[in-house]
């Protein structure tokens, strides 16, 4: 036990100081290339420090979470090459401790790292994703973005726009091309804008169209429906509605409509199963390739601290900084084949199941060899 915890607080140390360092190098960098955005938003906002606290403090969870497999590693050799440096592995070997003792310590806090940044994707992440979709220059979430046309699948509704702003989860200039056996209003809808309403005790999820100006006698025509399922409301059948307003039934969320990345990047795993079972959204196949890959993402973690532990605790004596390149080398070997495959898929060459597990069938049989000689 006293091994144990000398071991592992060296390396909670190390990851400590890794993990700050990196995180300090990025943010100090990210904020002074915009410094001038931050001191315009801080005017009423409350201050530049509570800007600059609010922005990195949630960038700092995705930091966690995008580094801390390596950082892992790194804290796990930093360990490990501090008792090779002071002579201590020597003296344990030579008392009888196993490679695979002196390792495990440094395995258990990699595992549980590993579950920290699991739980955080699953259950942190999701909650506070639309933060990540606002950069510097876009702090309020109010600054317009081009729309791209996008489907509803299970209408067929073409939803186009001029241009999209995140925070008021608006369209402006909303142009929804109609198809055939929704045509009663003519070829399209136009309106002055278009704003997202989750479900409510009036009328299903949907948008909300303001200024309607074609079809000009929106409010005396009839509500739309196919298969029995409302599609467009109208005044004549909604009185809540105003005049010149419709609302467009649809189950493509606002994230999902703008095309953004962090619904599905930093969605949980029941949020993109849901997504995948959507007929509205009609996913490619990066959304699966996700949903396989929460899986197997814990287990490549584990499998590239096994790949780095032998180079210091192995029967191969290496110095600290031979040790330091073969990692380097190690773990550019490795991303290669997790982000190769996932862009195979990706690109359809392969499944989606394909992508996410080859990687895991390529580097968990070769961590379990390169590992093997700590059991020995």
């Amino acid at each position: 036990m006293l091994i144990d915890r000398y071991i592992t607080r060296a390396q909670l140390n190390a990851f400590v100081i890794v993990f700050v360092s990196l995180a300090g190098l990025y943010f100090v960098f990210d904020a002074f290339t915009n410094m001038d955005e931050f001191s315009a938003h801080a005017r009423k906002a409350g201050g530049l420090a509570k800007v600059l606290a609010a922005y990195y403090g949630y960038r700092l969870i995705w930091f966690f979470d995008a580094t801390s497999p390596v950082i892992s590693l790194a804290s796990a050799m930093f360990a490990l090459s501090w008792l090779e440096r002071h002579n201590e592995l020597t003296a344990l070997l030579a008392a009888g401790v196993t490679r695979w003792r002196i390792a495990r310590p440094t395995i258990v806090f990699a595992a549980v790292v590993t579950l920290a940044a699991a739980t955080s994707r699953e259950l942190v992440i999701p909650r506070i994703r639309h933060t990540f979709a606002r950069n510097a220059q876009d702090l309020a979430g109010d600054q317009p973005a081009p729309f791209e046309a996008r489907y509803d699948h299970r209408t067929e509704i073409l939803f186009r726009g001029r241009t999209a702003q995140a925070a008021a989860m608006r369209i402006d200039a909303p142009s929804l091309l109609m198809p055939p056996q929704l045509g009663d209003y003519g070829p399209q809808i136009d309106a002055t804008e278009a704003v997202w309403q989750p479900a409510g005790p009036d009328h299903p999820a949907g948008y909300l169209l303001s200024g309607v100006v074609e079809p000009p006698d929106i409010d005396g025509l009839a509500p739309l429906e196919a298969s029995g399922r409302p599609v467009v409301l109208t005044r004549a059948g909604a009185a809540w509605l105003q005049p010149r307003q419709c609302f467009v039934v649809s189950d493509v969320t606002f994230e999902q409509l703008i095309g953004s990345t962090n619904w599905s990047q930093y969605s949980s795993t029941p949020e993109l199963m849901r997504a995948i079972a959507n007929p509205s959204l009609g996913v490619a196949a990066d959304i699966p390739l996700r949903v396989h890959a929460r899986v197997t993402t814990p287990l490549l973690d584990m499998a590239l601290v096994l790949l780095g532990l032998p180079l210091v605790v192995g029967p191969s004596r290496r110095g600290v900084f031979v040790a330091v390149g073969l990692c380097v080398a190690m773990t550019v070997v490795y991303f290669l084949v997790v982000l190769g495959a996932h862009a195979l898929a990706s690109a359809d060459m392969f499944s989606p199941s394909m992508g996410a597990w080859l990687p895991l069938l390529v580097l968990a049989p070769l961590a379990a060899w390169r590992a093997q000689p700590m059991w020995q």
